[in-house]
């Protein structure tokens, strides 16, 4: 399963906060900006380069000092998040 990110859909650094901000289709749909923890801006880093939840999964757990199911477990709620909010697709 390949996760495509939204082009409409950009990473700013403000300050000490991490956001994804809507631009051009997506001002029309998304209302507000969102917040990244430290982890999640890395999962995003990462999105580009990863073809399933495992893979982002095994770099959240190569990164951090998690389990492996407390990586897939937070790697699947922040893809959720992400699907919900209609910023990637699970193809």
């Amino acid at each position: 399963m390949a996760l495509k990110v939204s082009k409409d859909i950009i990473l700013r650094d403000v300050g000490a906060d991490s956001i994804l901000v809507p631009v051009g289709n997506a001002l029309k749909e998304h209302n507000g900006l969102f917040m990244l923890t430290e982890s999640a801006k890395f999962l995003w880093g990462q999105l580009p380069e990863c073809d399933s939840v495992q893979e982002l999964a095994q770099r959240l757990f190569d990164e951090y000092e998690v389990t492996k199911e407390q990586a897939l477990a937070d790697t699947q709620e922040f893809i959720d998040k992400l699907v919900e909010f209609d910023i990637i697709d699970k193809e």
